[in-house]
C-alpha cells in the first residue's frame, strides 16, 4: 500500500525511538528537509530504523551519528553516517546478502541477525531505489537510501518541525 508519506515526521519518530536504544552513548544529530514521498510508510520506516539502529550498534560509545534527509542530485536521499570502526572494502559488496556478517562474534554480541541490510535493500528495490554504502576502516561508514525523483510527493498539511533529538 503506497501513500503520501510525511518523511520528516517519520524520520523524527525513528530518531526518538533510537534514543531509547542509544541511552546517551552516542551523539545523534539530524538535518531533515521537508521532502515527502509516495511510498509504503511501514516499509520505509523499517528500512530507516534498521540503518539508524545499526549505526548505534556498531559505533563505539562516544561516537557521532548524523542522519540527513534531503534532495541530492535530484533524488530524495536518507543518509546515516557514523564515525565508527568502518568496514573493510572486501565486505561491502556482500553486506546486503541475507545472513552475511562481517564479524560473526561481534554480530552475535550486538544482537544482529544478518538480515537487516537485506531487508533495507529489498524495501528500496520495491520503491525503485538503491542502497549506497561507503566506508573506510577507522573512519566510519555511510549508508544512503536513494529514491528516484519520481517518488517525491507534494507535502499535505503542515510539515513537521524537526528538532535535535536528546533523551530526557
Amino acid at each position: 500500500k503506497e501513500e503520501t508519506v510525511d518523511v520528516p515526521a517519520l524520520v523524527h519518530s525513528v530518531l526518538v525511538e533510537a534514543e531509547g536504544i542509544n541511552r546517551g552513548e552516542h551523539r545523534i544529530a539530524s538535518r531533515i528537509d521537508p521532502v515527502w514521498l509516495t511510498a509504503n510508510r511501514e516499509e520505509i520506516r523499517s528500512a530507516f530504523s534498521n540503518l539508524v539502529t545499526n549505526a548505534i550498534r556498531y559505533t563505539p560509545a562516544g561516537g557521532d551519528i548524523l542522519v540527513t534527509w534531503e534532495i541530492e542530485d535530484g533524488e530524495p536521499t536518507l543518509r546515516v553516517r557514523d564515525n565508527g570502526e568502518g568496514i573493510a572494502a572486501e565486505h561491502i559488496p556482500r553486506l546486503t546478502e541475507r545472513f552475511y556478517r562481517v564479524d560473526r562474534s561481534r554480530s552475535r554480541s550486538s544482537g544482529g541477525t544478518g538480515l537487516g541490510l537485506a531487508i533495507v535493500k529489498h524495501v528500496l528495490q520495491r520503491h525503485q531505489g538503491r542502497l549506497d554504502i561507503t566506508s573506510e576502516q577507522g573512519e566510519g561508514s555511510t549508508f544512503s537510501c536513494v529514491f528516484p525523483a519520481t517518488r517525491v510527493a507534494p507535502a499535505s498539511g503542515t510539515v513537521a518541525q524537526v528538532t535535535p533529538i536528546r533523551a530526557a
